[in-house]
């Protein structure tokens, strides 16, 4: 039977998701389908503007095309990016916890797969609106109005954080879910932080390829 460690609630459930949001993750593996969704629509709509790519440009046909390939492409993007960055994580998990003498569940890949697409929920309004918003970020400087020069400093701020607290949700998941010491724990962080850097620029790559594809249909 998997265990659950108790873990009281803390100012950091606002960063991290709720102690209850950990534990009531499923185990079950058509959950996955909506976590590789969620995941590919998020990389889909904020790998690049588009709008600007002129995705909803045409006629109904081709407006109705390139919604399902989007779909399409935003499964298989999805699952990609949930298999190939969490998986490994999960399996050098159970292995850090068989070799400790922890017991670490046999599902934990597929706990830690849908908790790495709920962490992508601290990036939604900060992607959004850094890709939406209709600034050139890359133009901003020292003569740019200091109202967007705030809203730079902010937002950038906030890019360079959220990583980390991806991490953080990952790691109260596993710290609940897993009986694996903080050593353990601490390995697995670094860990995660090395391969997502590595797997992040295979599922650019992916994203490319597919975007290639919509501008080629437009």
């Amino acid at each position: 039977m998997e265990k659950v460690n108790e873990i009281p609630s803390s100012p950091l459930d606002v960063f991290l998701l709720p102690v209850w949001v950990h534990k009531r993750i499923s185990v079950k593996l058509k959950g996955l389908i909506f976590a590789f969704l969620f995941v590919g629509i998020f990389d889909f709509v904020f790998h690049r503007n588009l709008m600007e790519l002129g995705f909803f440009q045409g006629g109904a046909g081709d407006l109705i095309l390139k919604s399902i390939l989007g779909i399409v492409a935003s499964f298989i993007i999805g699952a990609f990016d949930v298999i190939c960055t969490m998986v490994p994580i999960a399996e050098f998990a159970i292995m850090i916890g068989n070799r400790s003498e922890k017991y670490v569940s046999a599902r934990l890949p597929v706990i830690l797969m849908k908790s790495y697409a709920l962490s992508h929920l601290l990036y939604v309004v900060p992607v959004a609106f850094y890709i939406y918003s209709g600034i050139d970020w890359t133009g901003v400087d020292m003569t740019s109005p200091l109202k967007i020069r705030v809203l730079f400093s902010v937002l950038y701020a906030l890019l360079i954080i959220l990583p980390f607290l991806q991490l953080g949700v990952i790691y109260r998941t596993i710290s609940i879910r897993t009986r694996i010491q903080i050593f353990g724990k601490l390995i697995l962080v670094m860990a995660m932080y090395f391969w997502m850097q590595l797997s992040g620029e295979a599922i650019l790559f992916v994203g490319d390829s597919l975007y290639a594809i919509i501008e080629w249909i437009k």
